[in-house]
């Protein structure tokens, strides 16, 4: 009978103490003092609500960690830009252009904003205190979604008056365009890295469930989202783990509230948002999927934070 270290290609550590939650993913380990197998499974998570935005927004940009977020800009079109650090925001320097329905990558104190409606390919990197400009897209649109890092992101679909299928990857300076998605479309959820992203649902003639994966190189479709919506937002570390959330479905026009889990195979429906809505801001970074929606529908201010919950489960011998 094959032992675990012929079937994984690896032993099982052994541990006098038991890993955490981001350390402990996909692991087992055999913990010494107790005398058991370990490993971390996910139980349901949860939302819960933060502090009000000081300008309510919908259709804006964000970026960052669910307790270091930046919020930027809204539709009708504004440069209003806030922080977020787990319980308040607050109100720092503008845009320099003016914009709604867009997005943004990075972190809240080296974030981007990418694009706008109808075709601008104008991008600002932010240092924590000023937005300044850098390159431009090579194909400016609007209604795009991003993910990575300041100085390693990347931007993919869009609309520039024809939904597009377009990918670029972002050094820090320049765009640079590499393969396209398998189907061209605009306003669906965006999360993850450079190398490794996740293009969920959005409008590709209507209403979608269609996923696709990038893995540094090209994209494959994988598992449908379990509603079909657009409008949507997302959070994740990469193209195995993360989270969409809210969204509008048509005919008839229908905030949704609904939150599903990716685990990298398959959607699975979670804990539903408070509030029912559409084109809010998001912000996720980092191994644990930690998720913030933000304004949306209505100009609402409202804030809500989405943790993953994960436990330790000792293995049965």
């Amino acid at each position: 009978m094959a032992d675990y270290k012929e079937i994984k290609g690896k032993t099982v550590l052994s541990l006098a103490s038991d890993l955490d939650n981001a350390e402990g993913q996909g692991e087992i380990w055999f913990n010494t003092t107790s005398g058991d197998f370990k490993t971390i499974v996910k139980v349901a998570g949860a939302w819960a609500t933060g502090g009000n935005m000081n300008t309510a927004r919908f259709g804006g940009g964000g970026c960052g960690t669910q307790t270091a977020t930046l919020a930027f800009g809204s539709n009708p079109a504004t440069a209003n830009t806030e922080k977020y650090d787990g319980s308040s925001w607050t109100e720092v320097n503008d845009l320099n252009t003016s914009r709604g329905y867009f997005s943004g990558f990075g972190t809240q104190t080296a974030g981007a904003a990418v694009g706008g409606p109808p075709a601008q390919d104008i991008t600002e990197e932010f240092d924590g205190t000023n937005w300044t400009e850098s390159g431009d897209l090579n194909n400016g649109r609007g209604y795009s979604s991003s993910a990575g890092t300041q100085t390693a992101g990347i931007n993919f679909m869009g609309h520039d008056g024809s939904a597009r299928a377009y990918t670029e990857t972002y050094n820090g300076s320049t765009w640079t365009e590499v393969n396209d998605l398998n189907a061209a479309g605009y306003t669906t959820a965006g999360f993850g890295t450079q190398t490794s992203a996740i293009c969920a649902a959005g409008n590709r003639g209507g209403n979608s469930a269609d996923v696709e994966s990038w893995d540094g190189s090209s994209w494959t479709e994988v598992g449908n989202v379990n509603t079909a919506r657009d409008q949507l937002s997302g959070a994740g570390a990469s193209n195995t783990s993360g989270v969409v959330y809210g969204g509008l479905s048509s005919p008839p026009a229908t905030n949704r509230n609904e939150t599903e889990s990716w685990d990298g195979t398959s959607w699975t429906e979670v804990a539903n948002l408070s509030t029912a809505r559409y084109y809010g801001i998001a912000g996720s970074m980092g191994t644990s999927v930690l998720a913030i929606m933000a304004g949306g529908t209505g100009d609402t201010d409202a804030t809500e934070e989405w943790t993953q919950l994960q436990n330790i489960k000792t293995i049965a011998d």
